[in-house]
């Protein structure tokens, strides 16, 4: 919840004109709710993937403040972010409600960018993988599309901490990720992403391990400038 309209449009406008897309990487920006139509306006360019920080469980009816997947749709959303730790923990988002979110994005043919991770007491306690087996329970099944789904594992104690976990801790969790989604699902090589603390100084040591698929950035990816040393460091 940082930039408004029209700054969000004049920083999406510098991605678009200073980063290079490719049939193996992309970017996606994901405004405040209120940005996305003006910012889909502003900067017209038909190769802008834009989604939202979230979507309401709920489909349609009397839910006041929520926005639901339908309505991220019809504005040219292409993706939303669920999961987030800071829904999770603000907001009690339980994996029940999770995937009601889950299932309302699917059927209204958004991308889902789910997150994962634990918090600083979890990772002292060496919990990060049961932590993270815990939130991807009973929360997807054998009839969505794999394709449109993004792990992004972002673990708690590290979101503008400027700490991180090692890259061999990184590295490792983004395998067993994968090998949930493989096991239980037959899914090979699911997409995952790492977020926490990503900057122009780290990023190129995180992406170049062999199990990190690219990047989910925070505070980063306010700077135009920023941003876009770290996405030129993505393979």
């Amino acid at each position: 919840m940082n930039l408004g309209c029209k700054e969000g449009a004049t920083l999406a406008n510098k991605f678009v004109k200073s980063l290079t897309r490719s049939n193996k990487k992309d970017f996606i920006i994901l405004p405040s709710f209120q940005s996305i139509y003006h910012i889909k306006n502003k900067v017209l360019n038909k190769h802008l993937n834009l989604g939202a920080q979230d979507c309401s469980q709920f489909s349609l009816g009397a839910y006041t403040g929520d926005v639901s997947a339908l309505m991220l749709k019809e504005i040219g959303c292409k993706y939303v972010l669920l999961g987030h730790s800071e829904r999770r923990s603000m907001h009690n988002e339980s994996n029940k409600i999770l995937k009601e979110k889950i299932n309302n994005a699917f059927s209204n043919n958004l991308k889902v960018i789910f997150c994962v991770g634990e918090n600083i007491s979890d990772y002292i306690k060496l919990n990060t993988k049961k932590v993270i087996r815990f939130q991807l329970s009973n929360i997807f099944d054998n009839q969505i599309n794999f394709k449109n789904l993004i792990i992004a594992y972002e673990p708690v104690w590290a979101i503008g901490t400027n700490k991180t976990p090692t890259l061999e801790e990184i590295n490792n969790v983004h395998y067993f990720i994968k090998q949930i989604f493989f096991k239980k699902y037959n899914v090979k090589n699911i997409c995952v992403i790492y977020g926490g603390s990503v900057n122009y100084n780290n990023s190129k040591a995180i992406f170049n391990c062999k199990n990190v698929d690219g990047g989910l950035i925070g505070g980063a990816s306010l700077k135009a400038n920023d941003f876009k040393k770290i996405y030129d460091n993505l393979n």
